[in-house]
């Protein structure tokens, strides 16, 4: 028994092929995770399966109908996250026996997120999960779906998993392709010797010999250059029929050097004392203290409408007496709305408008973050909402700025591009205040993480942990159980 299979399709968009799959089976109890870079076609792939799209090619057999929750676009931080939440309330309240989930973690804050993955752990039908949280992937998948290249790639355990099977095939294969290359090399080169060596051999001489003596020798010294020479084409033939090994796809990498980018030697960026965070009349927190060291990276985490979003805000207006920014700070602010972004300019020229970086840095970042040299004269109002995100970060990233400003920089990227961010800003040289509800790519890039809260910043590591009852933890059971019936 299944719950749906496809063998052989395939679909074609722009005149290219978007993917062609030889097979896939979901049994019931699956619970798998579909990852893949944006513009892969995983949401076209969820289309196919769930019967709204038909594929140029193949066959597709369901036999449950799954409920679908699509993702939200295009709301606001809190409505977003109270709509998620009755989304996949609502669809859980049908008692789907498979549930299909686009991005339900996007608008969630950290308390939210938690609320979701034990609310999907609880849940024992057929789940697919398109997803780029990796902490959610790991906490509530065990089958990964790797749509690239236009194949779709199973593998048997969650994302971590499946990354780290990934890195063991490439080393593998880099390896493979090393001991290819040296073993053709060798017999080449013994090759190019042994015909070295046969062309050297000399005739004897005529005067120091009698005819007979000069004949033996003669035949002798074409039986070794015949010798020499066959085992040189024989070498050179095996050299050619060596089973061919193919050089692994390398990713392009860039090395970030200090001297490239603006730096504020030992002055201190930030220094925030005994701030009353507001919006309008409504104070957010009360006492905000934090200072920001050159050379920080440093997290602010909080629950939604706590006002992350508004003290970054404050701190790049700097009208308040008791916030102090270095008068040497020059601030790269990446905003959830790309208000940055030159939409009637090219990719290259929005990159490319403040930036202290050569040519071939810039175009090793942005093919990193999965833009195409052919690509780069594209205006950004040509782009989809996720490479405006890409623009927009890389704009942020390679500007002349010596403090760095990023409001929640992982929302809608894909997982490729969230490993290139999280590379990026590990070796970046400055300063980076950012705010994110990604608890991988806080834990990945964060030197020091501070919570916001209606009594200010505080750091969660300091904050001892309170200790939950086996009754309270019962009374949070039923409550979570509590939500999946009919009110």
């Amino acid at each position: 028994m299944f719950v749906i299979q496809a063998q052989n399709i395939a679909i074609t968009r722009h005149q290219q092929q978007l993917f062609n799959i030889e097979q896939l089976v979901i049994n019931p109890g699956d619970r798998i995770g579909l990852i893949g870079a944006n513009g892969a076609g995983k949401t076209t792939l969820i289309d196919i399966l769930t019967g709204s799209l038909t594929p140029d090619a193949g066959i597709v057999d369901s036999q449950t109908t799954p409920v679908v929750v699509h993702q939200l676009h295009d709301i606001s931080t809190q409505s977003g996250g109270e709509q998620v939440k009755n989304a996949i309330l609502t669809a859980l309240r049908q008692q789907p026996e498979w549930l299909i989930l686009d991005e339900p973690s996007a608008n969630l804050d950290e308390t939210n997120q938690q609320w979701l993955i034990d609310l999907l752990n609880r849940f024992k039908g057929t789940l697919l999960l398109i997803s780029h949280d990796r902490t959610l992937l790991n906490a509530v998948t065990t089958t990964t779906w790797s749509l690239a290249d236009h194949t779709l790639t199973t593998f048997a355990g969650n994302y971590d998993a499946f990354t780290a099977n990934e890195t063991a095939q490439r080393n593998n294969q880099a390896a493979a392709f090393r001991s290819y290359q040296q073993q053709k090399h060798k017999l080449e080169v013994a090759a190019i010797k042994r015909t070295e060596r046969a062309a050297k051999i000399t005739k004897p001489n005529p005067h120091n010999h009698s005819r007979n003596e000069l004949q033996d020798m003669k035949s002798s010294l074409r039986r070794n250059q015949g010798k020499m020479t066959k085992a040189a084409r024989v070498m050179k033939d095996h050299a050619e029929h060596l089973t061919p090994v193919a050089k692994p796809t390398e990713q392009p990498s860039v090395t970030l050097r200090a001297e490239q980018f603006a730096t504020l030697g030992r002055h201190t960026p930030i220094n925030i004392q005994h701030l009353a965070l507001k919006a309008g009349k409504r104070t957010l927190a009360n006492d905000v203290n934090f200072v920001l060291h050159t050379g920080d990276r440093i997290a602010i985490t909080g629950p939604n409408q706590v006002g992350k979003t508004t003290l970054l805000r404050a701190i790049l207006a700097n009208q308040n007496q008791a916030i102090s920014v270095n008068p040497a700070v020059k601030f790269g602010y990446f905003a959830q709305n790309m208000s940055r972004l030159n939409l009637t300019a090219t990719i290259w020229q929005n990159v490319t408008e403040h930036t202290r970086q050569d040519n071939a840095i810039v175009r090793t970042v942005l093919a990193e973050f999965g833009f195409k040299a052919t690509a780069l004269d594209i205006p950004a109002q040509n782009l989809s909402g996720g490479q405006r995100v890409k623009v927009s970060l890389v704009k942020v990233l390679l500007s002349d700025a010596n403090v760095l400003i990023l409001d929640e920089p992982t929302n809608y990227l894909d997982l490729p591009t969230l490993t290139a961010l999280e590379q990026f800003l590990t070796t970046y040289p400055g300063t980076v205040l950012f705010v994110s509800h990604d608890e991988t790519f806080v834990t990945h890039v964060a030197t020091r993480v501070l919570k916001l809260s209606t009594h200010g910043l505080v750091d969660p590591n300091q904050v001892a942990t309170k200790r939950i009852t086996a009754a309270q933890r019962q009374a949070a059971d039923e409550a979570l159980l509590a939500q999946f019936r009919d009110l």
